[in-house]
């Protein structure tokens, strides 16, 4: 009976040293490798400096074993007691939308208020790493464009809490704001693609971005592709151009998406080019970067696009005018690995996609490109 009760009374405590000390244990066999957030994972540091342990806590809490499920669980929950899950929260007639501060993955709520503006200092940063940037991408024979899809908490914002819409100051973005200025103090060629977006909503009577996705859907991304192709024309670089018409969207099946972990929404082909073959595959050795050549009549140029999540549904339409793409991920900070990538692939053309979101990035290239980026 003595032996019992000991036992009951150590149950409590190794159930709480399995709690605590499972997600190490099981990091040694397996570990996360996927994110909800629109967002790359950090990588395990690879030297021990002053950083080391603010960048190995970074890396662990992207990768622990379980972390997906243990999200998308927490998720699941507060969904069903109809709870905002704080980074998403619910707008009218089942909208979702993002606020992106909350896991440190740019301010969409900061972008849809249109209260704050990039300052004179932030400013002078960004002409002067864009500038950079163009230079570097010119002297490896590369023409430099800078393309910006708009978040989607400013695009369907009449389905935004009416307390954000009451609260909301303007329509123009700190992002909106800051490319007007740039456009004529940098040798970049910007393509804002909030207006386009905007003019194709009220066009055709189709959703361009997900409901409870942070994504644009494949019709929104041929609208951001359509306005790309034009700025490419303009500047020398020819693509094949079709405006979006209703015959050119087809369905093409419900897919999952990244707000809520059990709705499913449709989705659309467009019909650009579709007899194009092209035979894509990721660089050896390179987990992230993703090659296309174009086995049909192209333009006989290279592009490689540097962008973030909302490039993916870019890439077909543009693979499919191209002979040869290159898709590396966006928010390097090393000089060396652009200096590779200009080395390896030598592309004609150089298209730096971000998210409104992450607009403020920019102030960050003066520091890249001049290899003094230390963080």
């Amino acid at each position: 009976m003595k032996k019992l009760y000991v036992i009951y009374r150590l149950v409590p405590a190794f159930i709480f040293c399995f709690i605590v000390f499972w997600p190490f244990l099981a990091n040694m066999f397996f570990s996360n490798t996927e994110l909800l957030d629109n967002r790359p994972l950090h990588e395990k540091p690879a030297k021990f400096d002053r950083n080391f342990s603010k960048n190995f806590e970074a890396y662990y809490n992207d990768t622990f074993a379980g972390r997906k499920d243990l999200v998308s669980k927490y998720i699941k929950l507060k969904q069903a007691l109809k709870i905002d899950t704080g980074q998403y929260f619910y707008g009218d007639k089942g909208w979702m939308f993002y606020d992106s501060v909350k896991v440190n993955n740019g301010n969409t709520m900061v972008d849809y208020f249109g209260e704050v503006r990039f300052d004179d200092k932030q400013l002078a940063k960004m002409v002067e790493g864009i500038n950079m940037a163009a230079d570097f991408y010119a002297k490896h024979g590369a023409k430099y464009f800078i393309v910006i899809a708009p978040n989607k908490e400013g695009i369907y914002s009449e389905f935004m809490p009416a307390r954000m819409q009451k609260a909301r100051v303007s329509d123009k973005s700190r992002m909106d704001a800051a490319v007007e200025y740039l456009k004529k103090h940098t040798k970049a060629v910007f393509v804002n693609l909030k207006e386009p977006i905007l003019q194709a909503k009220a066009e055709y009577p189709y959703n361009l971005y997900f409901k409870k996705d942070t994504h644009w859907n494949n019709i929104g991304a041929y609208v951001g592709f359509e306005n790309i192709a034009r700025a490419l024309n303009q500047n020398g670089i020819y693509l094949p151009q079709k405006h979006l018409t209703l015959e050119m969207i087809k369905p093409a099946g419900k897919q999952h998406v990244d707000m809520h972990p059990e709705a499913m929404e449709m989705n659309y082909h467009i019909d650009y080019l579709s007899q194009a073959k092209f035979d894509c595959a990721n660089a050896a050795g390179e987990k992230y970067v993703f090659l296309c050549d174009n086995k049909s009549q192209s333009n006989g140029k290279t592009l490689m696009v540097l962008g973030d999540s909302f490039a993916g549904a870019l890439m077909p339409f543009l693979n499919r005018a191209f002979a040869h793409t290159i898709n590396a991920p966006a928010g390097n900070k090393k000089l060396s690995y652009y200096e590779n990538l200009m080395k390896t692939y030598k592309p004609d053309v150089v298209v730096d996609e971000l998210i409104e979101r992450y607009f403020s990035r920019y102030a960050n290239y003066s520091r890249i490109f001049s290899g003094h980026y230390d963080d």
